[in-house]
Parts: structure tokens; sequence; C-alpha cells
């Protein structure tokens, strides 16, 4: 298993450079095929009522959004252009639909979806930072990149959040091309209440599949928490590793979202990237 077709959503030119290098990055180590796809919804810029001025304002803005779009295709390109593995740029302007829907559309398509943390200080991002939403609803992994620690390159250190349910399942194998990579791995697991399952394997069953496939696995048990498990979780995360695993526990109802504690912690307060599966 491999990742052969990356795709990155680039949204924001500030960002772009960290989303930049950890595309290119893992283009470079897999040989993969790398879309740069940049979406961006129109409908949003007319008002419901015409406005005095108003075409003179929508011209402005409209000439600001293809500013910042040429300033993230100038990058994209200037990344990519002497790479010897194949490179695609993508630009959309939506009309009616919503830009998180067209991101996920071409997401499933490919072995891996890079996007931003969500950025409560840039004004667009209610409306183009949405990688909870990729997580949870376009059915690949998502690699997620911190806007405070830009990528470092490829994980020689992973730590893996554990626990036997089918997100954290989808996670672990999900990561394998990254894994195999690594030259430590830890799986750490947070016991709840006793720790015993009726029926349920022993926790050091996934270490010894992970081990069969060639990872340098290491198991960390370690007692119910008094902090929040997200933080215990993010703290050795990023003790010990430069890319935590994990599964993205929550679900969509309605378009509102409800998230499982940890996910919500790991969202809002990443230290390290983190490969999100559901």
């Amino acid at each position: 298993m491999s990742y052969k077709t990356i795709l990155m959503h680039l949204n924001h030119d500030r960002r772009t450079p960290q989303l930049l290098a950890a595309g290119v990055e893992m283009a470079r180590a897999f040989g993969a095929h790398l879309i740069g796809l940049h979406v961006f919804p129109a409908y949003r810029l007319r008002p419901p009522v015409p406005l005095p001025f108003g075409r003179d304002i929508l011209g402005s803005i409209t000439a600001q959004i293809q500013q910042e779009t040429d300033q993230i295709k100038s990058l994209f390109d200037a990344a990519t252009g002497q790479q010897t593995f194949v490179s695609e740029w993508r630009s959309i302007t939506s009309e009616r639909t919503d830009p998180a829907a067209i991101v996920m559309e071409h997401g499933r398509a490919a072995d891996l979806i890079v996007a931003s943390q969500a950025d409560p200080d840039w004004d667009l991002s209610p409306i183009l930072d949405f990688p909870e939403r990729l997580a949870i609803e376009s059915g690949r992994p998502v690699l997620v990149i911190p806007n405070s620690v830009g990528f470092q390159g490829m994980p020689n250190a992973v730590t893996v959040a554990w626990k036997p349910q089918r997100e954290a399942a989808r996670a672990v194998f999900d990561a394998l091309p990254l894994l195999k990579r690594a030259s430590k791995v830890q799986v750490l697991i947070v016991e709840e209440g006793d720790g015993r399952r009726e029926g349920g394997l022993a926790d050091t069953e996934i270490a010894a599949a992970l081990d069969r496939h060639g990872v340098k696995v290491s198991l960390t048990s370690i007692p119910t928490v008094q902090t929040s498990v997200g933080e215990e979780i993010r703290r050795r995360a990023t003790e010990h590793s430069e890319l935590l695993v994990m599964g993205a526990y929550g679900h969509t109802r309605l378009r509102e979202f409800a998230f499982g504690g940890v996910t919500r912690h790991m969202l809002q307060d990443m230290t390290v990237p983190v490969l999100f599966s559901h």
C-alpha cells in the first residue's frame, strides 16, 4: 500500500507554504500524483438585495480574490515545478455548491487529503476552513497540518492513539505507508474503566498486526488520566513524535456536527500534524 494520489486543499495564501511543504515531501517520498485544489464560493459574494455601488464593491472583492488565487497558484507552481513527480493545479469557482462538498468530491478519488487546521482569526475561516468535515465525511484519511507548527519532514517517530473501535482501526491502516517508513511507532492506549472488555482481544494484538507489516512498534498503556484524554494524547504525541494518528470520532446530523471530546480537542489545539480517519 502507498499514497499514489494526494490532494491538497489550498484555501489561504498565508498557510499555503506549510501545506505545500507537507504535500511536496510526501509526493516525493511516495512518487505520488499531487493535486492542488482551490475552491471559492462565488455565491457568497452576492448580497440578497441590490446595494448602492454594489457592482463596484463586488468588482473590488472579486479582483482581490483573483489576486489571492493567483498567489496560491504561483506558490504551487514554484514548489512543484522542478519536482520529478506529476503535479496538477485545479481552481474552481463554486456558483451554488458548498465548497466542502466540492473538496470532498475531488478528495474521494485520492489516497490522502492534506488540509490546514482551522484558523479562527481568519475572516473566511467559517466558509473555507473545514478539516473536521473532511475527516468525518470524505471517507479518506486526512492529514491536518497545524497552524502553529509546520510540516517538519517525513515523520521518523509516530504516535498512534489506539482504542478498539472502527475509527481507530481505519486510521491505523490508512496510515500504514507512513508507519512503515518511521523508525519508531508508539501505540498509545489510555485505559478506560478497568481495561477489560468481554470477548475482546488484548490491546497487544494491534501491535502484533503492525509488526507483521514490518512496523517498528512499541506499546504504551496508561491508566485513565485526571486531565482530559485529549490533552494527555496531545502532550505525549508532542513529546515523543512528529505525527499523531487517530480516529475522527463524531457524526453529522442535519449539517450540525457532534464530535467526540478527543477529536474536538485535537482539532482545536494541535501541536503536531494529525492523520485522521473516520
